[in-house]
Formats: C-alpha cells, structure tokens, sequence
C-alpha cells in the first residue's frame, strides 16, 4: 500500500446486497452460490419486470434499465424515504443495446430515431427512470470507469455515506451488447450488483469496510466459489463478486479490485 493513498477511513456498513445475473435471480440461491455452497451455473435470464415502475415507464425501459432496478428492489425498506435516498448508477458502458438501434437507424435512409430511444441513450437513463418510480429528489451520480467502475462507484457511493450522512443505493449494471459491438466490447454475460450502504449497522453481523488505494503490484482477488471465476472476469460489473462473497460469508477480509491508471481498490472488511 502506498503511503498517503487511503480514502476512507471511517467504517462504512454494508446493509443489504443483491445480485441478477444468469442462474442468480433467486435471493436464497445466490446466497448459496455467494457462500460456496452450491456452484454457478449460467442459466437465461427471465424476463425482469421491476415492480417499482409505473407501466408506462415499464414499457419504455430497456433491458438494461430494468436489469439495474431490478437488482435495486430487495435493498428497499418499507420505513425509506425514497424522495431523499442518495443512489450510485455505475456501468462501464451504458446501454449498448440501444445505442445499436439508433446506430441502425441513422445508417437508413429515412433517419428514424424514436424519442424513446433518444432518452434511453444518455448514461443516466436508469436514474431518471429510478428517479420516477421513487419521486427520488435527493442527489444521484451515474459514472463510468471502464473496467474500473464497480470500483469508482463503490468509492463514490461510500464517500457519500460520510459527506452527507446518510444512506446511499449503489447499483453496478453491464449487459451483452449486440454484434457487431460485441466483438469491441466483449461481455460474457449480463450482470448488475447492488449494494447498500449506511453509517450505521442495520442487521445483525453486517460487516462495514474500510477503503484504500494501493498500487497496481497488488493481486487482484479471486473468486472463493471457483465456478463464479468466469462471471467475475465476463464482465466489469464482476470485479465486486469477491467483496459479496465475503460479505455474505459473514467474514473478515481483504479484497483487491481494479482501479483507474492500473491501480487497485483495496477493501478491509470487518465485523462489529
């Protein structure tokens, strides 16, 4: 570790977490799979139906959007104020599905770009959607950070936790792109990891972390649960499978995820 390089230092709870991903939709499932007790299989993803968004909207949403809220749903209290609950969108490249459509469009003729479509594009589109079915009017940061974002958002979201005192939503999101920008881009598989995050212990052995920045001579840590290996390296979103593992594992550890400029997000997990 480098001197003069730790970020935060104050304990920082991790409160809830979820994960959709192929063959982990099932809470109680992933939990096994998370704790080494059953091994990862890819199975198709079902058909994701946020229940926290109006129909309208509902219809609107591409599948990114609801990959995204979906994972967000089960780190949700019946007691929240939602209209001030900070949340944390990060995806390394947003919604590339969509992007494709209009990328399509414009090379026809008659340039048909639906205004669904336009809004879907922005990096933020998940906010805004979370932002209507919420009525959220608190702060919301959506980042990319290459293959770095699960830890930038990670970063961001748990310096809110401090800055603002309060709880903050963070959910890491990347999905399949189609062909031809798949072969630029590739991701083996669709995934988003939702965390949250508080000042204060909402559940009995909630572990809380403590955050650093080290140099790239660190090793990057692998998955426990050996099957979850090729989820974990498939997709950006992945570099947090360690961190969840641990968690739900209810143990002490540190995990090493990338960071920008080659450099490694170092995470100390303990217990109260």
């Amino acid at each position: 570790m480098q001197p003069g390089v730790r970020m935060v230092e104050n304990k920082i709870y991790i409160n809830g977490l979820s994960i959709i991903a192929p063959g982990m939709v099932e809470p109680e499932k992933t939990l096994r799979i998370l704790r080494g007790v059953q091994q990862w299989c890819a199975e198709p993803l079902p058909r994701l139906v946020p229940g926290s968004l109006p129909a309208n909207e509902r219809r609107r949403a591409t599948p990114v959007i609801k990959l995204a809220l979906q994972a967000m749903q089960p780190l949700l209290h019946s007691d929240d104020d939602l209209e001030k609950m900070a949340t944390v969108f990060a995806s390394s490249d947003g919604d590339l599905g969509n992007d494709d459509k209009i990328c399509r469009a414009l090379a026809k003729n008659e340039k048909a770009v639906s205004p669904t479509q336009f809004h879907n594009s922005v990096h933020n589109a998940p906010a805004g959607y979370w932002a209507i079915a919420s009525s959220m009017r608190s702060a919301s940061i959506s980042l990319s950070a290459g293959n770095a974002t699960f830890a930038a958002g990670l970063l961001d979201a748990a310096m809110q936790v401090l800055s603002e005192q309060q709880n903050v939503l963070l959910v890491a999101y990347d999905v399949v792109a189609p062909e031809p920008l798949n072969e630029k881009r590739k991701f083996e598989y669709s995934l988003s990891i939702a965390l949250r995050l508080g000042l204060k212990s909402e559940a009995e052995n909630a572990g809380h972390i403590q955050c650093s920045v080290s140099g790239a001579n660190t090793v990057v840590t692998a998955c426990q649960n050996d099957s979850l290996e090729s989820l974990r390296t498939g997709n950006p979103v992945g570099a947090g499978l360690p961190l969840l593992e641990a968690l739900a594992r209810e143990s002490v550890a540190s995990i090493s995820i990338p960071y920008v400029m080659g450099k490694r997000l170092q995470i100390e997990i303990n217990k109260s």
